[in-house]
Parts: structure tokens; C-alpha cells; sequence
């Protein structure tokens, strides 16, 4: 196994985390900062609200983005299996 390729599986791993992390991880953090400023506005200080909001949201966005996910999370994994004779060598 050469550095580059070593290099490529690396970008490839974390170019397929960023695509399946980063949108899970941007709407928690986006609905958790609009509930708190929400909640600060009102004096409103329940943490099962933002928590609720937050797993709503994370459902909604894995009903509508789910397939794109696991698609790119299938690709990976083939190859990853496709590169194990050369990792191997």
C-alpha cells in the first residue's frame, strides 16, 4: 500500500463521515440554539423541550435524507471491501 493510497482511503473515510455526521450534528445544533433562544426569551427553562425538538428534528431529517446517507454509506463500505487485497499487499 503506497501513501497516496493510504492518503485516498483517508479522505474517502472522512469525506463519508462529514456527509453522515454533519447534517445530524447541524440540525441538533441549529434547533438546539433557536429552542434555548426561544426558552431565554420566554423564561421558559425546560430541558425535555430542546431535547424533544432536537430528536424531532433528527427523525425528520433521517426521513427525508436517510436514503442519500445510507447510499453513501454503501459505497464506502464496497470499497473499502474492494480495496482490502490491496490494503493487505
Amino acid at each position: 500500500m503506497t501513501i497516496e493510497h493510504a492518503l485516498t482511503l483517508l479522505f474517502a473515510f472522512l469525506q463519508a463521515g462529514v456527509v453522515l455526521i454533519g447534517p445530524i450534528l447541524l440540525v441538533a445544533a441549529v434547533i438546539g440554539t433557536l429552542i434555548g433562544v426561544l426558552q431565554t426569551a420566554t423564561q421558559i427553562n425546560e430541558p425535555s423541550i430542546a431535547y424533544a425538538a432536537k430528536v424531532a428534528g433528527v427523525v425528520i431529517l433521517l426521513l427525508f435524507a436517510g436514503p442519500a446517507m445510507i447510499d453513501k454509506a454503501l459505497s464506502y463500505t464496497r470499497t473499502c471491501f474492494t480495496d482490502v487485497a490491496r490494503v493487505v499487499r
